[in-house]
């Protein structure tokens, strides 16, 4: 399947669906100098939600910690909504991005030249960035993801799944 496929299929969708996600990406926390690893990709497998709101998983969140549902977000700083479910970059372009709420990720590892290079990675990777602000209130951080649909290797939604060519 094609991207722009893909993209048809999603934008169809009109109402939060699990899926599953196998992502390849360059991985920024790479980006060190000195590093032999920085041309590595990042593989990692995703499971979560689309067709939900950033906004809503926050007040959902706050709801379960008993505390006041009072989040609104901003518009998105890089991305503006598209089309359903779907975004696209605010510099204008094709590129489409997927956002979706992660509820958990598996299988993380780095290649490069087809050799899976992970225990070498971990001692030139940047720290992890921390829960955006607009999460402080929350004890239980919101794992919110965008990937762009050029970087989605295969999704696993509506009893289906999909390999992506590039």
């Amino acid at each position: 399947m094609k991207t722009n496929e893909l993209a048809a299929i999603i934008t169809g969708i009109k109402t939060a669906l699990p899926i599953g996600i196998t992502q390849t990406t360059k991985d920024n926390g790479l980006y060190t100098k000195n590093n032999p690893y920085r041309d590595a990709v990042k593989q990692v497998t995703y499971a979560g939600m689309i067709g939900c709101r950033y906004e809503n998983a926050v007040n959902n969140q706050l709801g379960r910690e008993d505390k006041e549902l009072d989040f609104f977000a901003k518009p998105h700083k890089w991305m503006d909504p598209a089309e359903n479910n779907l975004g696209k970059k605010r510099s204008g372009g094709d590129e489409r991005y997927l956002p979706f709420k992660v509820q958990a990720t598996q299988n993380v590892c780095w290649m490069m030249d087809g050799i899976d290079v992970t225990d070498n990675v971990q001692q030139y990777r940047k720290p992890a960035p921390e829960a955006p602000k607009t999460q402080d209130a929350l004890d239980t951080k919101i794992d919110w993801r965008t990937p762009s649909l050029e970087s989605i290797k295969s999704i696993r939604m509506l009893g289906a799944e999909y390999t992506i060519e590039s």
